[in-house]
């Protein structure tokens, strides 16, 4: 008798482990793209590099001398904070992986040594959403968001969001049906 339970046991342990393996494999994993942020660096640099070469090359241009080179070296300045901003976000999504299991999406990152990760199971999803303006759906990306108000999760800058969102809902309708 003892020997039949410890059997069963076993038999269950390994049923139970095999099905967390396949929740647990990766369904989908994509990066976020950078194209809005490289695209706003882009701007950034091409209107403060303009804008600061317009104040030197006309030095009366906002009445004294001394004004238009303060004014200069402020958007110089602004320019310079603006397009470390953007390079550090660059980085940021340039490290970070989204993640779709069986059971659960995932954003992750590591920088610096510092690893960040934030999830939300999809028995535990309360609703979820696509969101792409008409810029967004140009250049193909998108926001997808999960739970809002509710310990919210964003994959923002989604590369094909239309294919990831089925892709989640797919995945949530199927926790459901279980």
């Amino acid at each position: 008798m003892s020997q039949l339970d410890t059997q069963t046991t076993d038999t269950t342990e390994q049923s139970d482990a095999q099905e967390e393996s396949e929740q647990e494999s990766v369904v989908l994993e994509t990066n976020p793209t950078t194209k809005p942020t490289l695209i706003r660096l882009g701007l950034v640099l091409l209107l403060s590099l303009g804008l600061f070469g317009y104040l030197q090359f006309d030095p009366q241009a906002l009445g004294s001398p001394d004004i238009t080179n303060t004014a200069a070296l402020i958007v110089l300045l602004l320019g310079l904070v603006l397009t470390i901003r953007f390079l550090v976000r660059t980085l940021v999504l340039t490290r970070t992986r989204y993640v779709v299991t069986g059971n659960r999406v995932e954003q992750r990152y590591e920088l610096l040594y510092r690893t960040h990760s934030k999830g939300v199971r999809f028995d535990k999803v309360r609703s979820h959403e696509l969101n792409q303006n008409r810029v967004q759906s140009l250049l193909g990306y998108g926001t997808i968001s999960m739970n809002r108000g509710l310990g919210p999760l964003r994959l923002e800058n989604v590369d094909e969001p239309q294919t990831v969102y089925e892709t989640i809902r797919t995945c949530i309708d199927r926790t459901e049906s279980e």
